[in-house]
C-alpha cells in the first residue's frame, strides 16, 4: 500500500514536470514564430 502511495506521488511529480516542459516548448515555438514574422516585416520596409 505504501508503495502505491509513493508511486502515485512520483507519477504526479513526473506528470507536472512533463506538462511544464511542454508549456515551455509551446511558448518558445510562439516566440520563434513571432520573431520570424517581425524579421520579415523589417525586410519589407
Amino acid at each position: 500500500m505504501i508503495g502505491f502511495i509513493i508511486g502515485l506521488f512520483i507519477g504526479a511529480f513526473i506528470g507536472v514536470v512533463v506538462m511544464c516542459l511542454c508549456n515551455a516548448a509551446s511558448n518558445a515555438d510562439k516566440n520563434i514564430e513571432n520573431h520570424k514574422t517581425s524579421e520579415e516585416t523589417k525586410e519589407d520596409e
